[in-house]
């Protein structure tokens, strides 16, 4: 029998387990030398133990800051298995497009900009069966989360994205431009400060997503 409870560091684990928190031991469960039962609350004094053929699986997102403050209590009875993106089983041909090589760059990006935690896992592009379904995931999954990863730092997700105009700079202006008045001097901008949008979905093509991988020796 198999308990999943999913993103389970979220969780109020006083709440989930109760007193099970100690039976749940590998060596506090039925038949086992040190095993321990309780008598269940809002019962006639019934008896109750954690049987062998239980197993537990707590899933969690690495990304996720609350892990540091993951109960000690329920660090001492799980095994910690890291299971990373997998982009094998990803396309290898969308329209052109190699999603495995199209992932694994991008993470390796993001590693070196951020950390290997944060990897954007397969499952966004698992169902990637054409280029329409890539451009919406691109511009409604994957490019909001970058912002969120690196605080709006366009320049960066731009680098990640490999400089090819998803990302694009806004024309230069002025203060002249956007207000009617004379900005105080603690206002005024960096003269070298740019801004940046997404470019238009509807530009996007296959080159678009390839040039992300393609090296600078191919041709």
């Amino acid at each position: 029998y198999i308990i999943i409870i999913d993103e389970i560091n979220r969780g109020n684990i006083s709440k989930i387990f109760g007193e099970l928190i100690t039976l749940i031991e590998d060596s506090k469960r039925m038949g086992n030398d040190e095993a321990l039962e309780i008598t269940l609350p809002n019962s006639s004094g019934e008896k109750f133990s954690v049987p062998n053929n239980l197993y537990i699986l707590g899933t969690m997102n690495t990304a996720d800051k609350s892990i540091a403050l993951l109960d000690t209590a329920l660090r001492r009875r799980f095994e910690f298995e890291e299971i990373m993106p997998k982009p094998d089983l990803l396309s290898e041909d969308v329209e052109g497009v190699n999603l495995q090589e199209l992932l694994i760059s991008i993470n390796k990006r993001i590693e070196y900009f951020y950390d290997r935690d944060h990897s954007i896992g397969h499952a966004y592009l698992i169902d990637v069966k054409n280029l329409k379904d890539l451009k919406i995931i691109f511009s409604t999954k994957i490019i909001p989360l970058l912002q969120e990863y690196f605080y709006d730092d366009w320049e960066k997700i731009n680098i990640i994205l490999g400089n090819n105009g998803f990302i694009i700079e806004k024309p230069k202006f002025t203060t002249a431009d956007i207000f009617n008045i004379t900005l105080p001097d603690e206002f005024l901008l960096e003269e070298d400060k740019k801004f940046f949008t997404v470019s238009a979905v509807e530009a996007w093509n296959a080159e678009s997503f390839i040039k992300i991988y393609k090296k600078n020796s191919e041709k």
